[in-house]
């Protein structure tokens, strides 16, 4: 799967962007500031409904304008496909983050579940060192995304599942409980954290085998990545599961009480990189935290390859800067296959530009292509 064309109407500070990406590697080039990560923020919006870099949606409208556009058209092996993503502010409202989002795919509106699937993307930028060294929220996220585009089904069991810990939280911070009214939360907190664990961890094991892989040869084949699904419930079946939460949410009750929150379930699982059995985000250096993630990136691209057979495009923002020569090389050789779209600040930061690659000029959100040999 690549994508053939990509539209930007006031996202940021891009007035109207259009633009066709080549089937291979796009270098995106500017300055601090201009616009480049926006283009790639633009295809993870066609991809997954979200961007990890706003936490409003307001924040992709450009300032002064009440709407914004996201236009994206992929080629899959057996069609073409068109994914608009609209957003607007109310206006009465400045303050507040009220932004209504459309979602349309084939002209089709469709809820954000739905939209899972259609554009397939990894994305690496320059917090991917938080997934490393950061909260495990950082790592679940980056499962669970995964998950979502592999199947939609679970996205709505992780919601689901997201409600009904929020709402049993609510009920923890009320002042008059009485034991059965947590029943139907406990009953449904256990059921759905046990199939999201259990996706969870089957996926955990085939990133870390794939990683695992990707890292060795990333680093020269001089350290070892390992990667552990740790979950915060013993049970290898899914009734060993609900019996354990059901059990543990009993136990802690008082506990629970007191804070007000749930401490129980997949939404306090672990997952733990180490690097020659040290743990990252204790002792690993930039470097490798980086690299790790990086392999951790690639992987997912290997596993969305393998379950959908069509290859996701590859965003990699302000990735390559970071890496050395070797790694680079390295990164750009797994990266072959793929549509690749990269932003760096100069072409001087690549130690060698892949000869088939196309380079867009960005510049206050305008966007000008060139061939690479013309860059």
């Amino acid at each position: 799967m690549y994508l053939t064309q990509l539209r930007l109407v006031n996202v940021r500070n891009h007035r109207r962007t259009e633009l066709e990406p080549a089937p291979g590697v796009n270098i995106f080039v500017g300055a601090n500031a201009q616009g480049k990560s926006t283009v790639l923020e633009a295809v993870e919006l066609a991809a997954t409904g979200r961007s990890h870099r706003a936490a409003q949606e307001a924040e992709l409208i450009t300032l002064g304008e009440s709407w914004a556009r996201v236009h994206a058209r992929s080629r899959r092996a057996d069609r073409d496909q068109d994914v608009d993503l609209a957003f607007r502010q109310d206006a009465s409202a400045p303050l507040v983050d009220r932004t209504w989002r459309e979602i349309r795919v084939n002209g089709v509106p469709v809820r954000r579940g739905e939209l899972f699937g259609h554009v397939l993307c990894v994305t690496a930028g320059p917090d991917d060192p938080e997934v490393a060294r950061g909260r495990a929220a950082f790592r679940r996220r980056l499962v669970d995304v995964l998950l979502a585009q592999i199947s939609p089904a679970y996205y709505y069991v992780a919601a689901r599942y997201a409600r009904a810990v929020a709402q049993r939280n609510r009920l923890l911070r009320g002042k008059t409980m009485a034991a059965a009214d947590f029943d139907p939360w406990d009953d449904q907190v256990a059921a759905l954290g046990a199939t999201v664990t259990l996706r969870r961890r089957d996926l955990v094991a085939r990133l870390a085998a794939a990683a695992g892989q990707i890292y060795r040869e990333l680093s020269g084949g001089r350290e070892e990545l390992v990667v552990t699904y740790a979950a915060n419930l013993p049970g290898a079946e899914e009734a060993d599961l609900i019996r354990a939460a059901r059990e543990a949410m009993a136990a802690q009750r008082q506990a629970e009480r007191a804070r007000g929150v749930t401490l129980v379930g997949p939404h306090r699982d672990e997952i733990t990189l180490e690097v020659d059995r040290r743990l990252l985000r204790l002792y690993g250096s930039r470097g490798q935290q980086m690299a790790a993630v990086l392999a951790l990136r690639l992987a997912e691209r290997q596993v969305l390859q393998e379950e959908t057979g069509e290859e996701p495009v590859l965003l990699l923002d302000d990735v390559v800067m970071t890496l050395d020569e070797s790694r680079q090389a390295r990164l750009l050789a797994f990266a072959r296959g793929a549509q690749a779209l990269v932003t760096v600040t100069t072409l001087a930061a690549l130690a060698t530009l892949p000869p088939d690659a196309v380079v867009f000029r960005v510049a206050g959100g305008a966007v000008e292509a060139q061939r690479a040999h013309l860059a």
